[in-house]
């Protein structure tokens, strides 16, 4: 298993809380939005050990409390989720399937950041949309787009991977 620095994963989670700040409130549509900070996780998590994973889940879900508007300490109990999902995916992970098994993290962990920002909003006494409604119209649509964008951007990251193996290879030639 390869090996990830923690301090570029750490600024991979700054740099998804940075995006999610400055671009997430121009790209939202209603509930539905692109989740940069556990995106940004959940790639960065991908490879590393447990500990190190929740940890850097929880920061990552600290800078998104901290940079966002919404109630605090939803986004850190989103960040762990996320961190967990991701590291239990990458302990079991496949050559080949990284892309999907992304997704499908990226896909659960969006979906219990918005229930959980539903409970933590019914809990707070603010508007709250009812259950069944919001679960079909929110949550179900705002982690099938995350988890599109999670798999084309593994997809990516594959073929950047691939390009740059291609290259070394030809030069050692």
């Amino acid at each position: 298993m390869e090996q990830t620095s923690v301090l570029r994963a750490s600024l991979v989670v700054a740099l998804g809380a940075l995006l999610e700040a400055v671009l997430s409130p121009y790209l939202t549509l209603g509930p539905v939005s692109p989740k940069f900070t556990l995106l940004a996780i959940v790639y960065a998590v991908y490879p590393l050990g447990d500990l190190q994973a929740v940890l850097l889940g929880f920061f990552g879900g600290v800078l998104y409390d901290a940079l966002g508007g919404g109630i605090f300490g939803v986004g850190a109990m989103g960040g762990l989720i996320a961190a967990l999902l991701a590291a239990r995916a990458g302990a079991v992970r496949r050559k080949g399937m990284e892309g999907l098994l992304m997704a499908q993290v990226a896909a659960l962990s969006v979906a219990a950041y918005d229930i959980i920002n539903l409970a933590g909003r019914g809990l707070a006494g603010l508007y709250a949309p009812p259950l069944g409604g919001y679960l079909f119209a929110g949550v179900l649509p705002d982690a099938l787009l995350n988890g599109a964008l999670a798999y084309a951007f593994a997809a990516w990251m594959a073929r950047r991977a691939r390009r740059r193996k291609g290259r070394g290879w030809e030069a050692e030639r």
